[in-house]
C-alpha cells in the first residue's frame, strides 16, 4: 500500500469514527469536500484557500487530515487563529475530538501543545524582585502582585496569564511579563520552571502547535529562527485566516507613547545601579527626557483639538521629522551610557553567594527591561523617521496618551516578503473568504499568487426560511431623511417587535446612542447595549432572556458581526443600519487609498467596496448557524438595491438575492 493511500485509509477510518467521539454527529458532503482539499494541499507541498460556511465543522475538517498528514511526512502541523480565546477554544474542544477519533483508526500519543506570545507569561525573576526588593522599584500594584506571588508559589497556577484566576490590567501584567529585552535566559535563577520555556520546550516536542496570528507573524517578522518558523520542518493551516490581512499590518506597524513618563522608570534603574552611575547617567537622562517632553509638545499642537492627524501620504514635516530624530539621537546616548554603567555594576555583583546570584539576575531583569523599551522606542522613531511610500504616518491622542504611530498599508507586498518564500505549504480557512462573490480580494490582500486555488463550499445549512430585505421606506445613508428613518424603523420593528430575539448591527457608536436615546425606559429595558455590558455578558443575559420567554434586543458593533453563536430563537431578526464600509477617517487605509489614487487606480473598489462585501458576510452569518434556523436579515440602508455596486455586496452574503417578500 502505498503512503496516500494509506493516508486516505486512515482518515477515512478516523473520519467513521467521528459518530463515537462526537455526539449527534452528521457527516456532511462539505466537511469530507474540505478534509479532502486539506489533505490535497498538505500531501503535495502547495498552498490553498478554502471558504468553509458555518455548519460544515471547519475545525475537525483539517484536524484530521492535517494530523495525518504530519504523521505521515514527519512533520509538525502548526495551527494559527485569530485570538489566544479561539486557540483555547480549539484546544479545549475541538482538538481532543480529533484525537479520539483518531485513536479509533489507531493513532495515538499524539502530542500537541499551545503556544502564545512571550509576554503573555510570567516571568518569575520579576515578580521576584518587584515583590521581595521593595526597596528598590516603584510600589505599583503590590498587593495585586502579592497576590500573583501567591498564586505562583502555590503552585496553583501555571504562569499564563489568561489562566490566572484574578482579573489583571494591562499596565500590571506588564510589570511581571516575560520579554526578550528582560530575559537572561539559562543564566537565570528561575530558568528551571519558568512557564515561557517550559511551553516552549513542550510545544518542541509536540506533533501539533496551536497557536495565533499576532504571535505567529511577530515570529516571522523578528525572530531569524524559531521552531514556530521552521518551514522546513511545519505544515501551516490558518484557521480564520480572513483575519490575516490586518495581523500582517499590525506585526509591522509600531507606536510610541509620548505621554508615559520614562524619568521614574529610568531613576530607579540609576538607584539600582548605584555608585555605578554616574553623573554622567544623571545629565542623559535629564537630555533625553526634555527632548522626549518636547516631542510630546510638539505633537500635542499638531494634534489641536483633534484625536488624530494623518499626514497626506504619510509625509510628515521636515521640522518634526528632524525633532524626532534629536529625540532619537538623545536616547542612543542615554543607551551608551546606562550599558557602561550595567557593566560596572555587573562585574560587581558576581561576586559570590546565592543572593548576589539572584541579585544580578534582578538587576539584569530591570535594566534589561529598560533597555528594551528604549530600542523600541529607536525603532519605532526609525520606523516613523526613515523616508518610504509605503507606510502610513499619524499622531493619536486619547485620555492618557499622546502616540506617534505608523503603520505599512500593503498586508499584501509584507507577506511575499515575508511569508510566502518560507511558507510553501499551508491551508488558509474561514467561513468568510470571498467577497464580491470570489476570492481575488483576499488573495491581493494576502499577496498570493493569482493562481492559487480557491475551494468554496456551499453552505451545509438551509437558507430556504432566512430572507435578506430591504424595505421600501430604507433611505440612503447619505441622504437627510436617513437618520430619522433608522430611528423610527429600528424603535417599530426591533425594538417593539414580535420577534423575541433580535440583533441590532450599527457602523457607528454614534449612532447607536442616538437611536437608544429616543427609546422609552420601558423600550431601554429590553435593550442590552454594547458599552454598558460586556460582550460576554451581553450574550448570556440575552439568552437568559429568551429561555424566559422575554423580548430581548442587543444594540452592537463590529465585536458582534463576527464569533457570536446565537441559533435558534436566539436571533430571528438581524437588522443592518448601515453598510458597513471601512471609515474614511482610518489612517492606514486613506493613505493607501492616497497612493492608489495616485496611481490612477480606483480605490473604492480595490479597498473599499471588498471590506464593506467581508464584513456584510460575516454579520448576515449571525442569522443562520444550525439546521432548523430561520429568519430574516434586514438592511436599512438602500444603496444595497440603489447603486450598481449593490448587487456584488449581496453575492458577499450566501443569500441568492434581495426578497421580495
Amino acid at each position: 500500500m502505498s503512503s496516500s493511500e494509506r493516508q486516505r485509509e486512515i482518515i477515512a477510518n478516523a473520519y467513521r469514527h467521528l459518530r463515537e467521539s462526537l455526539p449527534g454527529f452528521v457527516p456532511r458532503k462539505q466537511q469530507q469536500q474540505m478534509v479532502q482539499r486539506v489533505s490535497g494541499l498538505l500531501s503535495q507541498n502547495t498552498r490553498g484557500l478554502i471558504e468553509a460556511p458555518t455548519g460544515t465543522g471547519k475545525s475537525i475538517g483539517y484536524l484530521i487530515p492535517g494530523i495525518v498528514n504530519a504523521i505521515e511526512q514527519d512533520k509538525v502541523l502548526v495551527i494559527s487563529t485569530a485570538t489566544a480565546s479561539l486557540q483555547d477554544q480549539l484546544a479545549s474542544k475541538d482538538l481532543p475530538v480529533a484525537l479520539k477519533a483518531l485513536a479509533g483508526a489507531g493513532i495515538e500519543g499524539v502530542e500537541w501543545a499551545v503556544a502564545k506570545g512571550r509576554e503573555r507569561h510570567l516571568c518569575p525573576i520579576k515578580l521576584e524582585g518587584l515583590t521581595n526588593t521593595p526597596d528598590l522599584f516603584k510600589q505599583g500594584e503590590k498587593p495585586l502582585l502579592d497576590q500573583i506571588a501567591e498564586f505562583w508559589e502555590g503552585g496553583s497556577w501555571d504562569g499564563v496569564r489568561d489562566t490566572l484566576p484574578i482579573r489583571v490590567d494591562r499596565q500590571a501584567w506588564a510589570q511581571v511579563a516575560n520579554t526578550s529585552s528582560s530575559c537572561s535566559g539559562e543564566a537565570c535563577p528561575h530558568y528551571e520552571g519558568c512557564p515561557y520555556y517550559d511551553a516552549v520546550a513542550k510545544a518542541k516536542g509536540a506533533r501539533v502547535i496551536i497557536t495565533n496570528h499576532d504571535y505567529l507573524l511577530a515570529i516571522f517578522a523578528n525572530v531569524e529562527k524559531s521552531y514556530l518558523c521552521d518551514t522546513e520542518r511545519n505544515l501551516y493551516i490558518f484557521d480564520e485566516a480572513h483575519h490575516l490581512p490586518d495581523k500582517i499590518l499590525s506585526a509591522f506597524a509600531s507606536s510610541l507613547d509620548l505621554a508615559a513618563d520614562r524619568h521614574d522608570d529610568l531613576q530607579s534603574v540609576a538607584r539600582l545601579l548605584g555608585s555605578r552611575s554616574s553623573a554622567s547617567m544623571e545629565i542623559a537622562i535629564e537630555r533625553m527626557t526634555g527632548m522626549w517632553k518636547a516631542a510630546a509638545h510638539s505633537t500635542l499642537a499638531m494634534l489641536g483639538d483633534g484625536n488624530q492627524h494623518r499626514f497626506t501620504l504619510g509625509e510628515a514635516p521636515a521640522s518634526y521629522i528632524n525633532l524626532l530624530s534629536d529625540l532619537q539621537g538623545a536616547i542612543r546616548s542615554l543607551i551608551d551610557v546606562l550599558d557602561d554603567a550595567t557593566a560596572s555594576a555587573q562585574a560587581h555583583v558576581k561576586a559570590s553567594g546565592t543572593r548576589r546570584s539572584a541579585m544580578a539576575a534582578i538587576m539584569q531583569s530591570r535594566v534589561g527591561q529598560v533597555r528594551g523599551d528604549l530600542e523600541g522606542a529607536i525603532d519605532t522613531l526609525d520606523d516613523f523617521i526613515e523616508p518610504s511610500d509605503d507606510r502610513a504616518r499619524w499622531l493619536a491622542k486619547g485620555r492618557k496618551s499622546i502616540e506617534i504611530r505608523s503603520s505599512p498599508f500593503d498586508s499584501g507586498a509584507k507577506a511575499r516578503k515575508h511569508l510566502w518564500p518560507r511558507i510553501a505549504c499551508c491551508v488558509l480557512t474561514s467561513a468568510t473568504l470571498t467577497t464580491l462573490g470570489d476570492f481575488d480580494a483576499t488573495r491581493v490582500q494576502l499577496g498570493l499568487p493569482a493562481d492559487t486555488t480557491g475551494l468554496r463550499l456551499d453552505s451545509p445549512l438551509d437558507y430556504s426560511n432566512a430572507r435578506l430585505v430591504v424595505p421600501p421606506l430604507a433611505a440612503d445613508a447619505g441622504s437627510m431623511p436617513y437618520p430619522a428613518m433608522v430611528r423610527a424603523f429600528v424603535r417599530e420593528h426591533a425594538v417593539n417587535s414580535a420577534e423575541i430575539g433580535v440583533l441590532v448591527y450599527f457602523t457607528s457608536r454614534t449612532q447607536m446612542q442616538d437611536v437608544y436615546s429616543i427609546l422609552s425606559p420601558e423600550e431601554r429595558g429590553r435593550v442590552l447595549m454594547q458599552g454598558e455590558w460586556q460582550p460576554s455578558a451581553m450574550i448570556t443575559e440575552h439568552k437568559r432572556r429568551v429561555d424566559n420567554g422575554e423580548h430581548s434586543v442587543m444594540f452592537g458593533l463590529d465585536s458582534l458581526s463576527e464569533g457570536v453563536d446565537l441559533p435558534g430563537k436566539y436571533c430571528t431578526r438581524v437588522f443592518v443600519t448601515r453598510l458597513p464600509f471601512p471609515s474614511p477617517s482610518d489612517p492606514v487605509l486613506a493613505t493607501h487609498a492616497e497612493h492608489l489614487q495616485r496611481k490612477g487606480l480606483h480605490a473604492f473598489n480595490l479597498l473599499m467596496l471588498p471590506k464593506a462585501g467581508l464584513k456584510l458576510a460575516q454579520v448576515c452569518g449571525r442569522l443562520i448557524r444550525k439546521d432548523g434556523d430561520y429568519g430574516a436579515v434586514v438592511c436599512l440602508d438602500n444603496r444595497l438595491v440603489s447603486k450598481a455596486y449593490g448587487r456584488r455586496l449581496v453575492a458577499s452574503t450566501g443569500f441568492p438575492g434581495i426578497s421580495k417578500r
